[in-house]
């Protein structure tokens, strides 16, 4: 049985967390009482959180998920999205198909609340590829010298901010959201860390509004003295261009105090903006091509219903056909297995709109996972550059045509752990 966790169920569920997650370090009566305290704030208070726990018929707990109920920007359409994180398996029940159960509830509430698309950090990027999770977007992290950023901005714009600008923050973080793909507005547990200040806060205004923020933390340098630091960049926004020259300007000043400032990001083409975009590791790549980084993927996407997706987004702002249209689809889904079939997604009156169908997979105009869908819809990757690898095949239709139509014009963007 699957149901919400109560209060009488999280001293069971921080020690299985305890046992799933080491590094957490929740070895002691100590640190599992204050995660206790802090799962029971959570439950009870109003916020975009839920905790589900599947029991066996002796009523122990064998597993849990948290739900994050988002909002998300798709293609600047804010839409209900939903997210999956502290998936905790209990240590002497694997290999029981816990976490099979637990994903599938997830997927199964998502369909009955009309959430088109859902999100995850794996643990096991596979593991979750077959469960039908498509890759999201790559992450950079990048090593830079203060002296890279660029200068001409106004250093003195960028003033330090205190939990009293709380709602600004959160408004100028939402403001950036609106305009960027992929974003999800501000949560409950991202407001609570304002709160409690366990990062630091620059920003720039404009007119009394927060045109800009930086989120960053201070580190001591591995194997140096106390004098010596890292800035690590944690959020990054902005709403005007001239806010983020002048923030550059402000980090460009810290290098009396800061060796190497890491800056995590989905935007490669942030290295335009620097002087010199290398990192601290002095390797070649064959030729001569200098390390500016590290990659990563993380973020990966699911659609739980192809028929809300398609009602809720209507693919916003990508072009239109000049004509009524009609595409016929073949979606592998072995995970939700009333999502597997065949489509006719048609546009007409200037709506797309979907209908299944009781077509063959021989007649259709594309095949594709619904793992490769959710990326392509995503703006992830390309019908084009799957063509080109072999994984799909296009029918009657030119792969950039139809990525015109479907894929947003730019990659999504995310701030928010979970």
């Amino acid at each position: 049985m699957i149901r919400l966790l109560s209060k009488n169920d999280l001293a069971h569920a921080a020690s299985l967390i305890a046992m799933a997650y080491p590094g957490m370090q929740l070895s002691t009566v100590e640190t599992q009482n204050a995660f206790v305290e802090r799962l029971r704030v959570e439950i009870e208070t109003e916020n975009n959180l839920k905790y589900y726990g599947l029991f066996s018929e002796q009523n122990e707990l064998l597993g849990l998920y948290k739900l994050h109920d988002f909002n998300t920007n798709i293609n600047g359409k804010i839409v209900r999205t939903w997210g999956i994180g502290t998936v905790a398996v209990h240590f002497f029940h694997k290999k029981e198909g816990v976490a099979k159960q637990l994903l599938q509830h997830f997927h199964e509430l998502a369909r009955q609340e009309d959430v088109g698309i859902v999100s995850l950090y794996p643990f096991n990027t596979s593991f979750y590829q077959k469960m039908g999770y498509g890759y999201g977007p790559t992450s950079y992290q990048y090593k830079l010298k203060p002296a890279s950023f660029p200068s001409c901005g106004e250093r003195k714009k960028v003033v330090m901010l205190s939990e009293a600008d709380e709602d600004k923050i959160v408004a100028a973080y939402n403001k950036f959201a609106s305009m960027n793909h992929g974003m999800i507005e501000r949560t409950w547990h991202e407001r609570t860390l304002i709160k409690k200040r366990v990062s630091y806060y620059a920003g720039v205004f404009e007119e009394n509004e927060l045109v800009g923020a930086l989120v960053y933390t201070l580190q001591p340098v591995k194997d140096s003295h106390f004098l010596h630091h890292e800035m690590i960049i944690l959020e990054w926004v902005w709403t005007k261009p001239s806010a983020f020259i002048d923030m550059c300007t402000w980090i460009h000043s810290q290098q009396d105090q800061v060796d190497r400032v890491v800056v995590r990001t989905h935007d490669e083409s942030l290295i335009h903006q620097l002087e010199d975009p290398r990192n601290d590791s002095n390797r070649l790549i064959p030729s001569v091509n200098h390390e500016i980084g590290t990659v990563g993927t993380g973020l990966m996407y699911r659609i739980t219903s192809i028929l809300s997706f398609v009602q809720q987004t209507n693919f916003h702002s990508l072009d239109r056909p000049e004509r009524s249209t009609s595409i016929s689809l073949f979606v592998q889904d072995s995970f939700i297995q009333e999502q597997n079939g065949c489509y006719h997604l048609s546009f007409s009156e200037g709506s797309w709109r979907l209908k299944k169908t009781s077509d063959t997979m021989a007649e259709v105009d594309l095949s594709i996972a619904i793992s490769d869908l959710s990326s392509w819809w995503m703006g992830c990757v390309s019908l084009e550059k799957l063509v080109q690898y072999g994984k799909v095949e296009v029918n009657n239709w030119a792969a950039k045509l139809l990525d015109r139509w479907f894929m947003p014009n730019t990659k999504p963007v995310c701030f928010t752990s979970f």
